[in-house]
């Protein structure tokens, strides 16, 4: 509950639905509003939870063509979404923090940061389809 000039709330707040007087059932419905987000917040934590611990420590193998040890092209963040979404997991493009797309064959660790700054590791294992 807030207080607003007279004129703001009557003319501003009221009509455009972004307020209402603060009456016992306004207070009660506020109230019931603000808990119902609470448990929705708390909900998306542990979902947010649960995915971190399903990715902590997971390997993920990209077949990949190669000559020398040298990719052909390179290994980005869509590659790795893509194998994940495989293993039915999905995860945000943004959330994959890759500095580089991979070159190389070999073992790299993929940083991931999820909501609620909630962070997690996945090994990517970079193979030759030869």
């Amino acid at each position: 509950m807030k207080e607003a000039a007279e004129g703001y709330a009557r003319n501003f707040l009221f009509v455009k639905k972004l307020a209402e007087i603060a009456t016992e059932d306004g207070v009660r419905k506020a109230e019931v509003i603000k808990k119902k987000q609470v448990e929705k917040e708390q909900m998306d934590l542990e979902k947010t939870q649960e995915l971190a611990d399903q990715l902590d420590g997971k390997a993920v193998t990209i077949n990949v063509k190669e000559k020398d040890g040298r990719l052909f092209g390179s290994v980005n963040i869509k590659d790795i979404l893509r194998e994940l979404k495989k293993e039915d997991i999905v995860v945000s493009d943004s959330a994959i923090i890759l500095n580089e797309p991979i070159k190389e064959l070999g073992e790299y660790e993929v940083r991931i940061e999820l909501d609620h700054g909630i962070e997690a590791s996945l090994m990517v294992l970079v193979e030759s389809t030869n």
